[in-house]
Formats: structure tokens, C-alpha cells, sequence
């Protein structure tokens, strides 16, 4: 409980009795106690009124991952639950296939070619969020938001690039690289290893802490310690549910038993995939579903910790992700003479989605995105589309904030799908896609573009393209290309117009 504190600088003048005196005290002690949050009297989260919001940026978290979205194998009753409580969308995309590309997407309202960021940056690369955007933070900060980011930026790599010069004013196990050293104190690699891996600020803990939880208990210390005089705008990108794979110990007994008693000793699926990679057939992966659950209690932490706050009613929650799950690799060829190995596939299963992580297939690109916000934005589902730089107007125009339309060029605001009143041309509006690079997860060079129902890949190197109906084939499973030579051929051209024009040159 907060009270006011109450100065006596000086003792009571002649004129007024020591017994009057304490009578004065105790009636601004009781007023202190009658305002206080724990007594029951809601306090609103800001003086102006302004709603705070909070964004949960998962990593690799893919869009049948969570139990409203579809997991067969996962245990998410907070996400559900956080998912029915507000606006659940079921067409929303990643701006990529991977991290920071989306990340910047978010951060900047720009698809990332435009900001020059086509691929997850690699250690010692000086690829960067540019310093003269405008980002979501500087936009919230500008506006008398208390900013904070927790965990993950992977947006550049120096001093001058990381989100205390983008904006944020309070951060906490923000790391230089796109994954953290281990999930176990004290989180770093070995003294003879690079540090950009290491995640700071928790050097204090103790053997046995895990990374997800002590990143948690930093939010929820914000949150307390905030002041209390503004609103606040954070930003938590977990670090789960990226490799390592290293769930905490107390969980993977659990679902050993349930793979066990779902699937006996039956071997895991490996379905294929193109250019000779292969796609997790199923979701099974006991170290993986651990660590599901971890993730899932521990944003459950944070929404109780809204509600002790009295907060909860005027915060925005997001829940988003910067890509699909980890679920297709390609394979190593074998050496001379020798046979091909046990196929490689990747931790998570993303069916129906066809493949994951790194490739412009559904299941790369389409994530569990839910926007709660109780009180103002009613419990529902919508089905109009959209994708992460979407989120930059959205969030503005949700709080009353001044849109920037010359920063945040490639969003669309969705406060009306949120609403139910979604202008009906969002429905079939143009997203695409831009990744120039192969993966490890098998994906070559290629870009992607959906309008309406219909779905577009184009492999830059080959020329390929194929084309699906994503009403009736969500799964892309059947190539339309060759049965609508024109429709293929007028997409084609739309597509290598817009990366044409969104290049950074």
C-alpha cells in the first residue's frame, strides 16, 4: 500500500492546540488510507486520463503455438484467457519471416526494406535502426509516456543503437544479439566467448534462476516503482521461446507423460518440404512445451500484477509475435559415401500453417496477434488482416495521440476492426513480404504478396512462383499458378513493383 507522506516542518502555532493539531493529522492520514488502491478505490493510471500500454513481443512464437490459436500439445490458460478478453485476430502477420526485421517494422510503422533491415543482424554487423525515425517509443515519449523496454531489441548491435537512444528511458536485460547466452543464471557464454549474447542486469541472482522469470519480475518492479504522475508505454520482448531450447527444471516431466500417453514411442513426423527441407509434423517437443507454459504463467504474473496495481482497466495489452514458429530446417548433405542422417526438423509444429520461421509460407508469416483492453474494446474475433507496422497508428489513435503519417507510411490503423467498424477496404488491401536471403531454416531468396484470399510466392533466384487460394487452401497445398496464368502473372508484377518502390536505396 502507497501512502502519501505527511511533513510536519515546523510544530503547531500558539494559536492552535497540540489535541486540534493531532485531530488535523489524523483526518489527512484517513484521507490518505480512504485514496489508497488497496483499500478498493480504483486510481486512474494517469492524471490526463491517457491509457498505458503494454506490448508483448514474443520471439518465434507461432500462430498454432497457443491454445486459442490451434496448439494441440501446448498448455496456454493465460494467453486463452488474455485472448477472449479482448480482439482476437485471426489474419495478422509478421512484416517477416524473422526478427529484426519485424522488430523494426514495429518499431518504425515502415515495412523493414524501407529502413534498410532485410534480415536478423548478425554479430559485428553495423545494420541498424536508422537514427532519424521516429520510433513507436520517441512517438509515446514525446507524448509524456514514462517509456520502458525489457528483453529482446536485436536492432543493432553499438551504443548509439540500442533503445535508450530510441526512446526508451528505462530498459532491462536488453542484450546486443537475437538470442540470449542460456536461460539459466548467470545468462552469460564463457569469459573467452563474444558478450553481445550475455543479457545484463541480473548478475546478482542465484544459481537456478531462468530467464523468462527474472525478466518478469524486472517488469513487474517497473511497474511498482513507476511514476505514478504519467502514463507508461513498455514494451517486453521476451526472449522465449527462441533457442536454446532450455525450458525450467520443473516442467518437463509433465510432458514427457503427455507425450507418452498422446503418442506412446512413436516417432515424430517429418514432413517435407521445398528445397530437400523437412517441417515438424507435429507438436511434441516436451523441452519446447515447457518452456510454453513457463511463458504462459509468466504473462500471467504481469496481468495480475496490472490488476494489484489497479491498472488493468486503463492498459492496452498487445500480444504479438515477430515471426512463425521454429519448425522447418534444412538438411546437411550427407558426406561422400555415406547415407542421409535422421531428418533435422525445428522444436515447434505449426499445422495447418504450411512450414515456419524464415520462409514466406503462412506458417512463417502468420502469428497470434490479440489486442485487450477491458472496459473499451469488446471481446471478439475479426478476420480483417494486418500485420506488425500496423500496430504503430493503431496504438496512437487507441490512446488519443497525434498520428504521424510520414513516419508510419506502410500502417494502417485498425482502431475500426477493434471496434467492429473496420472500413471494408482493409479487407482486401495489398501486404507483402521482402527476404532477399536464404535461412537455415531451407527458405532461398524470395518475396511474397497477399490481396484478398489470394497468396503469392515469388523465388527471386529461380523465378518461380505459385499461387494459392487461401479461402479454400489456408494450408498452400495446391499451386493455382499454372490454372490463372493471369491472375499469377498481374500479382507478379504488383509484387516486384512494390519492393521496386519500398527498396532502400
Amino acid at each position: 500500500m502507497r501512502v502519501a507522506s505527511i511533513r510536519m516542518n515546523k510544530l503547531p502555532s500558539p494559536g492552535v492546540s497540540i489535541a486540534k493539531h493531532r485531530l488535523i493529522v489524523v483526518a489527512a492520514i484517513l484521507v490518505c488510507l480512504v485514496a489508497s488502491p488497496s483499500l478498493g478505490a480504483e486510481r486512474p493510471a494517469s492524471p490526463d486520463g491517457k491509457p498505458n500500454v503494454l506490448i508483448f513481443l514474443i520471439d518465434d512464437l507461432g500462430r498454432s503455438d497457443v491454445g486459442v490459436d490451434g496448439a494441440t500439445f501446448h498448455e496456454t490458460p493465460h494467453l486463452d484467457a488474455l485472448a477472449r478478453s479482448g480482439v482476437r485476430f485471426t489474419d495478422f502477420y509478421s512484416a517477416h519471416p524473422v526478427c529484426s526485421p519485424t522488430r523494426a517494422a514495429l518499431m518504425t510503422g515502415k515495412v523493414p526494406q524501407r529502413v534498410g533491415i532485410t534480415d536478423w543482424i548478425p554479430h559485428r554487423s553495423r545494420v541498424a535502426i536508422p537514427a532519424a525515425e521516429t520510433t513507436l517509443g520517441e512517438a509515446f515519449q514525446s507524448q509524456g509516456y514514462q517509456t520502458a523496454y525489457l528483453g529482446k531489441w536485436h536492432l543493432g548491435e553499438a551504443d548509439a543503437d540500442q533503445p535508450t537512444r530510441h526512446g526508451f528511458e528505462w530498459i532491462k536485460g536488453v542484450n546486443r544479439a537475437g538470442q540470449p547466452a542460456s536461460y539459466y543464471h548467470p545468462f552469460k557464454l564463457p569469459a573467452d566467448k563474444p558478450t553481445v549474447w550475455n543479457v545484463p542486469d541480473f548478475e546478482d541472482g542465484k544459481a537456478g534462476d531462468y530467464l523468462t522469470d527474472v525478466l518478469t519480475t524486472g517488469a513487474i518492479e517497473f511497474l511498482k516503482q513507476r511514476d505514478a504522475r504519467r502514463p507508461f508505454f513498455m514494451c517486453f520482448g521476451h526472449y522465449a521461446i527462441h533457442t536454446p531450447i532450455e525450458p525450467p527444471a520443473n516442467l518437463p516431466k509433465k510432458y514427457r507423460a503427455k507425450r507418452a500417453s498422446l503418442y506412446d514411442d512413436t516417432a515424430t513426423p517429418a514432413l517435407p518440404a521445398p528445397f530437400d527441407a523437412c517441417s515438424r509434423g507435429r507438436q511434441d517437443d516436451v523441452d519446447y512445451a515447457a518452456m510454453m507454459e513457463n511463458l504462459d504463467d509468466n504473462i500471467g504474473r504481469v496481468l495480475a500484477a496490472l490488476d494489484d496495481l489497479h491498472l488493468r482497466e486503463n492498459t492496452i495489452v498487445v500480444f504479438t509475435s515477430d515471426n512463425g514458429g521454429l519448425c522447418t530446417l534444412g538438411q546437411p548433405k550427407p558426406a561422400p559415401g555415406k547415407a542421409a542422417g535422421k531428418p533435422r526438423v525445428g522444436p515447434t509444429c505449426n499445422l495447418p500453417w504450411r512450414s515456419g520461421k524464415g520462409w514466406n509460407y503462412e506458417g512463417g508469416i502468420r502469428i497470434s496477434t490479440f489486442v485487450s483492453w477491458p472496459g473499451t474494446l469488446q471481446p471478439s474475433t475479426t478476420d480483417v488482416p494486418g500485420f506488425t507496422a500496423d500496430l504503430y497508428p493503431t496504438l496512437l489513435e487507441l490512446c488519443g495521440l497525434p498520428l504521424l503519417p510520414e513516419q508510419h507510411v506502410d500502417g494502417r490503423s485498425l482502431v475500426g476492426a477493434l471496434r467492429g467498424t473496420a472500413d471494408p477496404a482493409l479487407r482486401d488491401r495489398m501486404l507483402a513480404w521482402y527476404y532477399p536471403h536464404d535461412h537455415g531454416s531451407g527458405h532461398r531468396a524470395s518475396a511474397a504478396l497477399r490481396r484478398g484470399s489470394w497468396k503469392l510466392i515469388h523465388y527471386l533466384a529461380s523465378g518461380k512462383t505459385e499461387l494459392y487460394d487461401l479461402a479454400t487452401d489456408p494450408g498452400e497445398s495446391k499451386d493455382l499458378s499454372a490454372a490463372h496464368p493471369d491472375k499469377t502473372e498481374s500479382l507478379r508484377a504488383e509484387l516486384l513493383r512494390w519492393i521496386a518502390e519500398t527498396k532502400r536505396t
